[in-house]
């Protein structure tokens, strides 16, 4: 005689337990996939409130307007922070074309030298422009515009403004400012400065730049604007180098 087993049936309890439970990023990944969940059940709209950073409840199309103004606002001062970038990039351009030009047509080392400074003068003014120059240059008497000493050449901060990982330009602290530009009398004193490699096929010089407002060069500022700067010079500068 055999003996015949009977079949347990599962109770509702052990059924409902079987089933996967749906976690909340299981709903919000579905949710996720099918935006439009909520045009086919809209009458789940009026059930639905999310609490609000104040404490109350808000229905769901009321925080949807909420975060879309917000969202906006974001938008809307991204967009005005870029057209302001886009215009300060504009007249950076003109001033570099304009000096550019300016440049170009001089003819000459002494030619050079003063017009660049003339034009930079024009450009910043009541900045002091002292540009020094290395060896591969020739010698020259025009103002401002001397030999760099060797003190100066071996400095730290001569090395870092040439280096590769660098672009080309630093700006000065309070003693290195006193070690480039001389205290003139009756004169203000130079309260920040910023330094510019003059650099092509080989290391040309430096441009320093020097003003009595404290807060006219400094880090933090950008340096697009000089960086290209250096550049037109050296490359102007480049054609009086000894060979």
């Amino acid at each position: 005689m055999t003996t015949q087993t009977k079949q347990k049936i599962a109770t509702s309890d052990e059924i409902s337990s079987s089933k996967p439970k749906l976690s909340r990023e299981d709903v919000a990944r579905y949710l996720r996939t099918h935006s439009d969940f909520f045009m086919h059940h809209s009458e789940l709209i009026e059930t639905l409130a999310i609490p609000h950073e104040t404490g109350e409840a808000v229905s769901l199309v009321e925080r949807q307007v909420e975060m879309l103004r917000t969202k906006n606002k974001e938008l809307d001062r991204k967009l005005h922070q870029l057209i302001t970038v886009a215009k300060d990039n504009e007249r950076v351009n003109r001033r570099l074309h304009a000096l550019a030009l300016g440049i170009v047509s001089i003819k000459g080392l002494k030619g050079t030298l003063s017009g660049i400074q003339n034009l930079l003068h024009t450009d910043f003014p009541g900045t002091k422009v002292n540009i020094r120059l290395f060896d591969v240059m020739p010698g020259t008497n025009v103002q401002d515009c001397e030999r760099i000493e060797k003190d100066l050449l071996k400095s730290k901060m001569i090395q870092d403004l040439f280096s590769s990982r660098r672009r080309g330009v630093a700006f000065l602290t309070k003693r290195q400012i006193e070690n480039v530009f001389k205290i003139e009398k009756n004169k203000k004193p130079i309260r920040s400065a910023a330094a510019v490699a003059l650099k092509k096929n080989e290391h040309l010089g430096v441009l320093f730049l020097g003003s009595t407002d404290a807060n006219r060069f400094q880090s933090g500022m950008g340096t697009l604007f000089l960086g290209n700067l250096g550049e037109i010079i050296s490359a102007k500068l480049q054609q009086f180098a000894a060979a």
